[in-house]
């Protein structure tokens, strides 16, 4: 008995993969090599941080300027939900390492805007999830 059915269940796994629809074809045009200047057009992403109210994400986002060969980090977020991410603070300067504040009315996180780096705090407002105020060391 527990044999028929354990084969039953087993026909059925195999006939579900068998089954699966072709992946659909791209219409995107001929396929191309990922190049090393592709790869450095990618964002790379680092420090996640969780808002503590749960509704952001705060994240450090490194660009690679190839010509100048450098690559500077600016502070993004996103809601934690989904959606579309955005630059937090406009501002030329590099900066990484963000953090909230336990309550989550702050957000601190490092800036090369001077030499050496300072540690910068600014509000943080968490129903528009943006920075509230200006930002200091």
């Amino acid at each position: 008995m527990h044999l028929k059915v354990f084969i039953a269940v087993g026909l059925l796994l195999v006939g579900s993969i068998f089954a699966q629809p072709a992946p659909p074809s791209s219409s995107a045009g001929p396929k191309r090599t990922f190049t090393f200047e592709d790869m450095m057009a990618l964002k790379r992403l680092s420090e996640p941080v969780p808002s503590p109210d749960g509704k952001w994400v705060a994240f450090a986002a490194e660009d690679v300027d190839l010509e100048a060969n450098t690559k500077k980090s600016h502070l993004w977020i996103v809601p934690a939900g989904g959606g579309e991410s955005r630059r937090l603070n406009e501002t030329p300067n590099e900066e990484e390492r963000p953090r909230f504040s336990p309550d989550g009315k702050r957000l601190i996180w490092t800036s090369k805007a001077t030499d050496p780096s300072q540690i910068w705090m600014c509000d943080f407002d968490s129903t528009a999830g943006a920075l509230a105020g200006k930002p200091h060391k």
